[in-house]
């Protein structure tokens, strides 16, 4: 052991750590602030637009991966008598087809690969025999252009009119159109 020094040890001087800390911070916060400064130009400058896409269905290649459900089957309706006795007597003559619609295979169904479907339709028939305004109230398989073909076809069509005692008048009618593709050769 050495000898006694009764005077306490001199305190080292403080590093100057103070300033190095203070200065790491200001460098950081002028750092944070131009980074956020950027940033705001940037969005404020930026021009954000969605990109438009259109589709033709001629350019698009579409694969049917699950198969279409089978065709609901459309109960058969008698037809109705061509003529029958009305409540107050009066003799009544239903429409009777003097020419069916006979509608083209759709392309679109053949694209599609579509083999048959049905279209139920309600046409005003007119007293000159001809439809006037017909709506498709269903068409199996949907999308396929069977309704367009069916309602196109009705331009051609022809029936013998509802008459009221032999007084022809406008009367309305519900029928289904069937689609076959025809069997190639």
């Amino acid at each position: 052991m050495g000898p006694w020094n009764p005077a306490p040890p001199e305190p080292e001087a403080p590093e100057p750590k103070r300033r190095d800390s203070r200065a790491r911070r200001l460098l950081l916060i002028v750092a944070l602030i131009a980074l956020v400064a950027f940033l705001a130009l940037y969005v404020v400058g930026a021009r954000f637009t969605l990109r438009e896409v259109t589709y033709d269905e001629h350019s698009v290649d579409l694969e049917i991966i699950e198969p279409l459900p089978p065709p609901v089957a459309q109960p058969a309706v008698p037809p109705p008598p061509k003529s029958s006795t009305g409540p107050n007597g009066e003799m009544l003559r239903h429409p009777e087809w003097v020419k069916q619609p006979a509608p083209d295979f759709p392309a679109l169904a053949m694209r599609r690969g579509v083999e048959q479907g049905a279209v139920v339709l309600r046409c005003e028939t007119l007293a000159t025999g001809q439809f006037g305004a017909c709506e498709a109230l269903s068409e199996i398989p949907a999308g396929a252009g069977l309704a367009e073909a069916a309602l196109a076809a009705t331009r051609q069509a022809r029936v013998r009119p509802y008459s009221i005692d032999g007084f022809e008048t406008d009367s309305e009618v519900t029928f289904t159109v069937r689609f076959r593709m025809a069997p190639e050769p």
